[in-house]
Order: structure tokens, then sequence, then C-alpha cells
């Protein structure tokens, strides 16, 4: 597979070990020795560690008083909160506390599109009412346009140019997947900084470049989410939500916060995740029917994953009576992906996790005429889950093995392989079928 990191970071403690320099089977025996000087007889293994950063177990209170010093972490901050989160507690990657400023959101935009590497954490960096909080600050900011660089003047024809560079990166997202295409939108990122940095431009100007820089941190957050870039999402996230602000667009800035909201529900982050969707909500009536059903939408999802159906239905609901409400003229750009097709499949999956097999398998095929190739990649997969409730075995391996080509053949997608590896899990009652043996060592080939 291509496109991709070599090597993603699934668990704080492997983001953490791996900063410090330290191999599995090195980590360990300092566990040991630590240990030892304090008195304790630690068994710590290399297949210890394995485990741990799999989130098979946690080590116990001693042993984590001793993994905290020997990543030299202080016990105020290993007491500051629960296991695995207080690996992350001294992580400067986030300036949860700068203002809301156009100085602000100018350093944001200036660090996040820097020239280091890709953040490999495959995981979220913030969570709980840290990740609520975002979303909070968005809703209460009172960002200030001004026009205050120096520099050649920026031109309304100049930024037509970088939007049409913003909508060809997304254009072709959706046919490969992000995993491609990263770094090109980082290129973009940076392009659109140099011009708030050190160009001339009116306050008009400003807020369209600041529109378009949300724009670009929106896409990135969405190409590392498909990627498995947790971490590296939430940043691009975090940032596309103060240039939203920053640029006064409630639409964007709601949009960003479905995402947001969506990754963390993906992640267990179930309070955060109706926390984020509370705070799109209440400008819902100040947005277009467009993102009315977008974020419809991405509440059924959030209020499935927390189990309340009752709310999901309800949301599910909205979202397709503001679908039949749609203006096309009035529909943003990064709002242009999401129709009919997009909404069954948040139906089918709704429809899957409640018990209606049937009534899923039905959604989601419909889902999958009109989707784009990146998607198909995903919802075939789901299919394939819907089909294998159904009983329907020959039709869950005809859509594994359709996802299978779409993979193989170029889309970038950790999340279409992820959705596979589910449908692998879910063969296992049959897994001594011919077939079914044949289609697993497919999926392994492809997961590897």
């Amino acid at each position: 597979m291509t496109g991709y990191p070599t090597e993603l970071l699934h668990h704080p403690l492997s983001y953490a070990r791996v900063e410090a320099g330290l191999g599995k089977t090195k980590f360990a025996q300092l566990i040991r020795l630590e240990g030892r000087g304090l008195g304790y007889n630690l068994g710590t293994t290399r297949s210890t560690v394995f485990k741990w950063e799999r989130g098979d177990h946690a080590p116990d209170d001693i042993t984590q008083m001793v993994i905290g010093r020997v990543l030299r972490i202080s016990d105020a901050v290993r007491l500051s909160g629960p296991w695995p989160r207080w690996l992350l507690a001294g992580d400067n990657t986030f300036d949860l506390a700068a203002p809301w400023t156009q100085e602000a959101t100018l350093k944001s935009l200036t660090s996040l599109a820097g020239s280091g590497p890709m953040d490999r954490r495959a995981f979220l960096g913030i969570g709980g009412m840290a990740l609520v909080g975002i979303g909070a600050q968005w809703a209460t900011a009172d960002p200030a346009i001004a026009a205050a660089a120096s520099g050649d003047r920026v031109t309304s024809a100049t930024v037509d140019h970088m939007r049409g560079r913003v909508e060809s990166l997304r254009s072709m997202e959706q046919v490969t997947g992000g995993g491609e295409f990263l770094e090109s939108a980082r290129t973009d990122l940076r392009l659109i900084m140099r011009m708030l940095e050190n160009g001339r431009y009116t306050e008009e100007t400003a807020k369209q470049l600041y529109v378009l820089a949300a724009e670009v941190c929106c896409l990135l957050g969405w190409m590392s989410y498909d990627a498995s870039l947790h971490s590296a999402a939430q940043q691009h996230y975090a940032v596309a939500l103060r240039s939203a602000k920053t640029a006064g667009d409630d639409t964007l800035g709601a949009h960003t916060l479905c995402f947001m909201a969506t990754q963390a529900a993906n992640h267990q982050e179930q309070l955060a995740a109706v926390g984020l969707m509370d705070t799109a909500e209440a400008v819902r009536g100040r947005v277009p029917a467009i993102m009315r059903a977008s974020l419809a939408a991405h509440q059924t999802t959030v209020y499935n994953k927390a189990g309340d159906k009752r709310k999901a239905a309800a949301a599910l609901n909205r979202a397709f009576d503001a679908l039949g409400r749609v203006d096309a003229s009035d529909t943003p750009s990064y709002l242009a992906w999401f129709g009919e097709a997009q909404l069954r499949s948040t139906e089918g999956r709704f429809l899957l996790t409640t018990g209606q097999a049937e009534k899923a398998t039905e959604a989601l095929e419909r889902s999958v005429t009109e989707a784009a190739p990146r998607d198909k990649a995903v919802r075939y997969g789901t299919l394939a889950l819907a089909y294998q409730k159904t009983g329907d075995l020959d039709g869950a391996l005809d859509a594994t093995c359709k996802a299978a080509d779409l993979i193989e053949d170029g889309i970038h997608s950790r999340r279409g392989v992820e959705r596979l590896e589910d449908v692998r899990r879910a063969f296992r009652l049959v897994k001594n079928e011919p077939k079914v043996r044949e289609v697993s060592e497919r999926i392994a080939a492809l997961a590897a």
C-alpha cells in the first residue's frame, strides 16, 4: 500500500515511546530496571508493551508510576488524568488557550502549515471536555478581521485561482482517497499562508483567504482521517474552526464541527461528540438547507453511537426533510458531495445497528450507486456487512470483492481497508468455506 506513513502510532504509549527513541524491547528493559531500583520486581516484556499499546490491557498503578519515570513525566502530570491520556498531558501540539483573534489564527495556521513531518498518531490527541471546549470557544469567539500585512496586492483573481486549485484537489481526493494528496493540500495551505502574511489586501479579500484556509484545513483533516492519521486530523479541524470563525462563516464552522464530532464518536468520545454536535446545532437557523441536511445526518451518526436511537431516528428524518429543500445555488462547493447517496449511507448504517438488516441493505445498495470511487470502497464494505446479517453470503462476498478491487486499483483509503477487516471478522463463523477463506486472505494482504 502507498500513500500512508510507514508507521502509524495507534496508542498514546506508542507515541510517547517512539518520541523517546525507545523500541518495545528497550522500553520493557528500562521499566524492569527502574522498577527494581524502586523495590518492585516487574515482569514487563516486549509482549507486555505490545499488549498495552494494542489496548488489550492497562498497566497497574505501580507500573504506571514506573512508566512515568522512564518517560520523565512528573507524578503531578501522571495523576492529572486517566491512563493513557496522562501520557499526552505535556503535549504542546494544541494551544487550546490561544485567543480567537486574527493574530492567533495566523499563528495557528503558520504552525500547522510548517514543513515538519505529518503527525503519525492514529488516535485522538484531544478528548473529553477539552474537545467540547474547542466547539464552545468557536461559538462564543468575537473575531476581528483586519488587513495588516505588507507585500504584493492580493487580488480577487488570485483568490479565484487558489479556489480553483482547492476544488481540483477536492475532486481528485474523491476519486482516489486522501492519502495521495496530503502533501499537495499542505502546499496549497502554505501558499494561502504566504498571501495572508505578506500580501496587501482588502478586508473582503482577507475574509476570502481565511475561508480558503479553513476549507483547506478541513479538507486536510478529512484526508488525514481517511488515512487513519487521527491526531493530525484533529489539528487540522481545530485550525479550520479558527479560520472559519475569523472569516465569519457559520456554515463552514458547522461543517467542520460535524467532522470533528464524527471522528470523536468513532473513537468512543461519545460525550464530546454530542457536545460538538450541540454546538453546531446552535447555528442551524443561520445556515443553508444543504448544511442543515448534513448537520442532521451527522447527528444521526453521533446519537446512534451514543446509544440514543430515538434522537438518531429524529435526526435522520430532519436530514431527509432538509435535503428536499436544498437550493443548488445556495450550496457551498465543500458541501457539493453531500446528497441522497450520502444520506442513504447514513440511513443504512443506522438501520444496520438497529437490527433492520433487510432495510439497511436496500439503503446501502442505493448509496453505492452514485458514490464517488473513494466512498464506494468504504460503502461496499458496509454493504457486505449488511448482506452477511441477512444471511446472503454470496452477496456479502461479492460486495467485499468489489471493495477490494477498488482498493487494489488505487483507492488510498485506510477506512476502506479497516471496513474490510470488519467484514473479515464477521465471516469468522464460516471462515473455513473455500470462498470465504480466499476473500479473507485477500483482505489480510490489503491490511498488511
